[in-house]
């Protein structure tokens, strides 16, 4: 199977999953990658991180049109999520003479994951020479699990870094100046909105970790999705530093779900208001929208507008749904408000408010709730009502 040379002596020899269609609950319409690199040195070769156990096959083909797989004399555990970690006994037992080795969170994770298995613990002062090139390790705790750990070829200046500037995207090509840095900088913003978002406190640090280290990386080569190289590795390292900081612009996303046109209608008359304003706004409906794209337009707004019908005293199970997604990604320093229709009994809005509030989204103006099909008036309340919404959005916003 093929391969790609990342540098002189590394090689990806990773597998590519063209069906991943959902990442526990993270839509990826483009499938994914899992990554693995061999390292290459004069007296060994090490394989960093391994794939699925279902991928495994993909993988050791890879491994022995390079290297006979048990002259492998080190594996490499960057993170324990089982994506990546699953098929590593198997991996072992076709490298029998590999020594393993991960964090010291990672060595615990191994072990209770695959029923007590054993490996060993390194860390930031930890060097392993293969002879010509070395690698060292460097903890990233809660980027984005305790465990998680990137590893650096200092010769070759590969940043191997797991899930950090990873995207989910399946393709042929494996760097992003192939496939095209667009397409590979906004898969990067869809998986940092659904993967990393909860963790950027922690993703603030990585660039000052990974440069107090004193490593110097030309190419960031991640666990999903393509590598990084050239100016792309500036680009990449900027979206994050400017993802991590929370800094969002003054625009709203809509999103609603509809069951006889009512909120829907009500939904393209707020987005009308929105903009009159000179306000940027995008409507998502979430019957054909999937969640992980609404969270990727929320990543750089600051306003979000949830409308749903009532039925049976609530909301619709998607907006339920988008909101305890949301819940779990811990969105800062949104500003939200409720919109939507009822027939003989109202509570949707009511519901919608109360999730908001739980999930730290500040509530900026009362509900904007309609009965039955709107009117051409009522439409018109609904256009004003957005209209000030975005007016509200004047006062900045700070983010921790």
């Amino acid at each position: 199977m093929r391969t790609e040379q990342v540098s002189d002596h590394i090689t990806w020899v990773g597998a590519i999953d063209w069906n991943l269609r959902d990442f526990h609950g993270f839509e990826t319409p483009r499938g994914t990658t899992y990554n693995a690199y061999l390292v290459q040195g004069e007296h060994t070769t090490a394989l960093i991180d391994t794939v699925k156990t279902p991928f495994v096959p993909e993988l050791l083909s890879r491994v022995a049109s390079v290297v006979d797989p048990a002259s492998i004399g080190l594996i490499v555990v960057n993170h324990v999520e089982p994506d990546h970690n699953m098929g590593l006994p198997d991996v072992m037992a076709a490298c029998p003479n590999a020594r393993v080795v991960a964090s010291a969170s990672g060595v615990r994770g191994v072990a209770e994951y695959h029923n007590g298995l054993v490996v060993e613990a390194v860390g930031a002062k930890d060097v392993i020479d293969l002879g010509g090139v070395s690698l060292r390790f460097l903890p990233m705790p809660m980027v984005h699990w305790p465990d998680s750990m990137f590893t650096y070829c200092a010769e070759e200046r590969v940043l191997m870094c797991n899930d950090a500037f990873g995207q989910h995207l399946a393709t042929a090509d494996r760097f992003a100046d192939e496939v095209g840095e667009s397409l590979a900088l906004d898969e990067l913003g869809r998986y940092y909105a659904n993967i990393l978002m909860p963790v950027s406190a922690q993703v603030s640090k990585v660039v000052d970790k990974v440069d107090a280290a004193g490593w110097k990386p030309l190419t960031i080569a991640p666990s999903h999705g393509v590598m990084w190289r050239g100016d792309s590795v500036s680009r990449a390292i900027e979206r994050y530093a400017h993802w991590s900081t929370g800094a969002l612009r003054d625009e709203v996303v809509i999103v609603y779900s509809t069951m006889w046109g009512s909120t829907d209608a009500l939904a393209r008359a707020i987005g009308d208001g929105v903009a009159s304003e000179g306000v940027g706004v995008v409507v998502h409906d979430l019957a054909v929208t999937p969640l992980a794209e609404v969270t990727y337009e929320l990543l750089e707004r600051r306003g979000l507008l949830v409308g749903s019908p009532t039925l049976h005293h609530g909301m619709l199970f998607r907006v339920a749904g988008l909101l305890q997604y949301l819940a779990a990604l811990h969105p800062v320093g949104r500003t939200g408000a409720a919109f939507g229709s009822f027939g003989w009994s109202s509570g949707a809005t009511d519901q919608i408010e109360a999730r908001m509030a739980d999930i730290g989204i500040e509530v900026a103006q009362p509900a904007y709730t309609q009965k039955f099909r709107p009117t051409e008036g009522e439409l018109e309340s609904a256009h004003e009502w957005g209209a000030s919404f975005a007016r509200s959005l004047g006062a900045p916003v700070t983010t921790d």
